[in-house]
C-alpha cells in the first residue's frame, strides 16, 4: 500500500511538473518578439515641431548615451493620443523605444523650465531650411543633376528619361532603424515588385546625405548588403554642393549635429516624362504604395493626358 501512495505521489508531481512547463511555454510565446528585443530609452529635449498627421514630433534631443549624440530628428509616434497638451517649444521628457526594425516614442511628458530635469545642451535651434534652391512641385519638371554611382560612373537623371524614377535619401551610418534602413529595406522589396512588373521601365536612386564618408567603395558595399542589383538600382554621391542641390530640389531637410546627420525624410516618384508625380514625406509609404503608383504613370490613359500635355 505505502509503495502505491508513493508511485502516485510521484505522478501526480510528474504530471504537474508537465503543466507547469507547459504554462511557462505558453507564456513565452504568447510574448511578443518585438516586445523581448525593445530596447528603452529615457530622454530630455525640446520639441520643434509636432506633426499628428504624419505621427511624428521632430524634439531636440541631449545625448542618449551609448546609442545617439545630441541631435534634433523628426521621432515616430504610434499612439496619436501622446500629442495631446503639447506645442512646439515644450521640454519634455519621453521614452524612445527601439527594435532591431523600429523606434518611436512609447511616452511623453511636459516638464517645467525649472525642474531639476529641465534641459542644459541641446542642438542649436536649426532646422536646416536654409535653402536658396525652390522645391519641385507635382507636375513640375524635376531639374537634370549630376551624380556618381556606387562605381565611380557619372549619372544624370536624364539617363533615365522615359522610365520611372524613384528616388530617396540615405546614409550608410544612420542610426535609427526606421530610417535609411528602412527606406533601404523598402528599396529592396520594390525592386524585386518592379523587376516582375516593369523590367527596363524603372529605376530606383538612394542618394546618400553624407557625401564625404560615403564614397562610392562605401556605397558599393551598401549595395550588397541589401542584395541590390546596381542596373536598376544605383547608390548616388558626389560633393556638398551636388547633394544639397538635389536635396532642395526635393525639399529634404537635413544637417550636421554633433557627428551626426538630423534629417527628415523624402521618397519621390519622377515619371517617364521628368515631371516629378508624388511625393512621399515620411517612412510610412510601403512598396506596394509605390509599385501601383508607377502602375498608374503606365496607364494608357497617363499617357493620353502626358501627349496632351506636350501639344
Amino acid at each position: 500500500m505505502k509503495a502505491k501512495w508513493i508511485l502516485a505521489a510521484l505522478v501526480t508531481l510528474t504530471l504537474t511538473a508537465i503543466a507547469g512547463i507547459a504554462v511557462l511555454k505558453r507564456s513565452a510565446s504568447s510574448v511578443s518578439p518585438e516586445l523581448i528585443a525593445t530596447q528603452t530609452f529615457q530622454v530630455r529635449g525640446q520639441i520643434r515641431e509636432l506633426n499628428p498627421e504624419q505621427k511624428f514630433i521632430r524634439i531636440a534631443h541631449e545625448e542618449i548615451p551609448d546609442y545617439m549624440p545630441a541631435m534634433t530628428m523628426p521621432l515616430p509616434v504610434k499612439d496619436v493620443a501622446l500629442f495631446k497638451g503639447l506645442n512646439a517649444g515644450d521640454s519634455v521628457q519621453f521614452e524612445l523605444s527601439v527594435t532591431e526594425e523600429d523606434s518611436w516614442i512609447s511616452h511623453i511628458q511636459k516638464i517645467a523650465p525649472d525642474n531639476p530635469l529641465a534641459i542644459g545642451n541641446l542642438p542649436p535651434h536649426d532646422d536646416g531650411r536654409t535653402s536658396q534652391t525652390e522645391r519641385v512641385l507635382p507636375g513640375e519638371y524635376f531639374p537634370d543633376f549630376e551624380l556618381l554611382d556606387q562605381d565611380g560612373k557619372v549619372i544624370r537623371l536624364s539617363d533615365y528619361r522615359g522610365k520611372a524614377v524613384v528616388l530617396t535619401f540615405i546614409y550608410t551610418r544612420c542610426p535609427l532603424p526606421n530610417f535609411c534602413p528602412l527606406m533601404s529595406k523598402n528599396f529592396a522589396d520594390l525592386e524585386q515588385r518592379l523587376s516582375k512588373q516593369f523590367p527596363g521601365r524603372y529605376q530606383l536612386l538612394s542618394v546618400t546625405m553624407d557625401p564625404e564618408f560615403d564614397r562610392p567603395a562605401v556605397l558599393k558595399q551598401y549595395a550588397a548588403f541589401y542584395n541590390a542589383n546596381t542596373k536598376h538600382w544605383s547608390f548616388a554621391t558626389g560633393d556638398s554642393a551636388q547633394i544639397q542641390f538635389v536635396a532642395e530640389l526635393s525639399g529634404l531637410t537635413y544637417a550636421w549635429e554633433n557627428g551626426v546627420i538630423s534629417h527628415d525624410l523624402r521618397t519621390l516618384l519622377i515619371g517617364p516624362d521628368g515631371r516629378l508625380a508624388q511625393v512621399w514625406k515620411s517612412n510610412v509609404w510601403t512598396p506596394y504604395e509605390i509599385q501601383r503608383a508607377i502602375a498608374d504613370l503606365f496607364s494608357p490613359e497617363k499617357n493620353r493626358e502626358s501627349a496632351f500635355a506636350r501639344q
